[in-house]
């Protein structure tokens, strides 16, 4: 090895005079711009970016290529360009490593540019109070009320039920708490079993029963509640007093395989799926059934309870009969609010103050045209896409003129200081629309599915401070994110599904009950698709709009 790093000329004296020449620059940007070299920084921005920033000026030279590196990727840039770093001899772990803190001190960088550690959570808590939350609202304690009677066994051969509300209404709250006023009032002591599909969902649940237990839970008892999920070790096997929340893909995985070890959880008396209109898919199918609730609703299965958006009128009301059958057709939400119309059920959660005032604003995007096999896709009931193929958005997240639109259209109609959480079309347009807006002076960053789940977790700790003001995702964040002082919505990206358009634009309407703002200026883009005849979700939802 060490014969290898002499030929490569790696000495320790060599890398060493590397490092300071880079470390005597005087900015970041200057630093970075030494460290890696214009051209290999050219190379991995994204090009949408680079046709942004050159499309109205001189080609994009030395510092300010830098510059639109830190822009776009931030602190994390150094691990974007690891493979460029080769000749200073970097570390091989990044994620905060001693190695990579190390390093990038010594080219004159902060420890935060060598990454995030990935802290694994605890595997459980004990939950003791006392913790004040706010009361129910009228509606929530309906809610409440009915899901004890199904926990009581008073609703004749049926151990199923479904909670259909608006996001922002407080799903988890709910179901939490009337379990938990079960346990407390109703002798209700089996093991709870709340399944998700990822870790903001889990983690949130998980907040959700610290909370609620240590404000209105049995006194003198404590609650267990374990993460299964991220390979955590096994939870303790008992069903007294404990809550397991777990991801649909790790209970797949341990039920599956035979084992015992995890056989405790069908003792479990209630399971709960969140995002309960995913259930119908055949992961979740093989896991009811390997926890004892089968398509045939037998009289000692658990008790079932799904949680799930409203849906609205049109297309999804047949999938939404599919997903009550499965939960024994019962709306454990009925009669909660003075009219089942979701469209009236909205108003009155708007004027109650749970749920934000939407202002709308548009922008014109570009007419774009599906291929033969783009149109197939689209077309095939059996996929139901809610959005469009993703060579299509990324066809569409190229577009120049439809990215610079956006970029005016948030500097005319957004503050600077208000909290902004953008949908973007792909994750390169996440990356160029994140640039874009830090190099106007409005704190940027980009997150994805391919964002490591530390760096993902800052940068939402960060936006819930006001430390960054434009939050731009791709694939991420349409549930299981609570940031209650958004004030503004960017829907860059085509969506089809009206349920998941709510679910979205949702992450920034809520009212001052629930700690939010009394208005949210959703801002969207109208893109035509010349040979798609289905309309943008926002087109139908007129009635929304203050």
């Amino acid at each position: 090895q060490e014969i290898e790093a002499i030929r490569q000329r790696k000495t320790p004296r060599e890398v060493e005079e590397r490092r300071a020449a880079v470390r005597q620059c005087s900015t970041d940007a200057e630093r970075l711009l030494a460290a890696i070299g214009e051209p290999a920084l050219r190379e991995s921005l994204p090009a949408s970016l680079l046709a942004v920033l050159e499309n109205d000026s001189a080609a994009l030279a030395g510092v300010a290529v830098a510059e639109a590196a830190i822009a776009t990727w931030d602190v994390d840039v150094l691990r974007r360009y690891k493979a460029a770093l080769d000749h200073l001899d970097p570390p091989t772990r990044w994620a905060g490593s001693e190695r990579a803190i190390g390093f990038v001190r010594s080219l004159g960088f902060s420890a935060e540019w060598a990454g995030e550690r990935g802290q694994r959570r605890d595997p459980f808590l004990e939950v003791e109070g006392p913790y004040a939350l706010p009361e129910l609202h009228d509606y929530q304690r309906a809610i409440v009320e009915n899901v004890r009677k199904l926990l009581r066994d008073e609703y004749p051969n049926e151990r199923r039920g479904m909670i259909s509300m608006p996001t922002g209404a407080g799903k988890t709250r709910v179901a939490v708490q009337a379990a938990v006023e079960a346990m407390r009032y109703d002798g209700f002591l089996g093991g709870v079993l709340w399944i998700a599909d990822r870790d903001e969902l889990c983690e949130q649940a998980v907040e959700a029963w610290r909370q609620v237990w240590s404000c209105k839970g049995s006194e003198a008892a404590r609650l267990r509640i374990s993460r299964m999920w991220a390979g955590q070790p096994r939870p303790l096997p008992t069903s007294e007093l404990h809550v397991v929340v777990a991801t649909i893909q790790t209970l797949k995985a341990k039920l599956s395989n035979q084992s015992d070890k995890y056989r405790f959880l069908t003792d479990f008396k209630l399971v709960v799926f969140d995002e309960a209109h995913r259930s119908i898919a055949p992961t979740f199918t093989s896991v009811m059934q390997d926890i004892g609730l089968t398509r045939f609703h037998k009289a000692d299965e658990p008790f079932l309870l799904g949680l799930t958006a409203t849906p609205y009128r049109g297309q999804d009301e047949t999938e939404t009969a599919r997903l009550v059958h499965r939960y024994g057709s019962r709306r454990l939400d009925s009669g909660a609010f003075a009219s089942d119309d979701p469209e009236a059920v909205i108003r009155e959660l708007q004027d109650m103050g749970v749920l934000a005032q939407a202002n709308h604003e548009t922008v014109e995007g570009e007419t774009f045209s599906l291929d033969g096999d783009e149109l197939k896709q689209v077309l095939d009931e059996r996929l139901a896409l809610p959005w469009l193929p993703q060579s299509v958005e990324k066809r569409i997240a190229r577009s120049v003129e439809r990215t610079k639109r956006i970029i005016e259209a948030y500097e005319t109609h957004i503050q600077s200081d208000w909290s902004t959480l953008v949908f973007a079309t792909s994750v390169e347009h996440a990356w160029a629309m994140a640039a874009l807006l830090n190099r106007k002076g409005i704190p940027s960053r980009a997150v994805s599915g391919e964002t490591e789940p530390a760096i993902r977790r800052r940068a939402v700790e960060a936006f819930r401070r006001g430390e960054i003001r434009a939050l731009v995702n791709y694939g991420v964040f349409r549930e299981g994110f609570d940031a209650p002082k958004t004030r503004a919505i960017v829907v860059a990206r085509p969506v089809y599904s009206p349920n998941l358009y709510f679910q979205m634009i949702g992450r920034g309407l809520r009212g001052p009950l629930n700690g939010g703002d009394n208005r949210c200026l959703v801002l969207n883009v109208r893109d035509n698709i010349e040979n798609f005849d289905r309309a943008l979700a926002f087109s139908g939802l007129d009635w929304l709009w203050a």
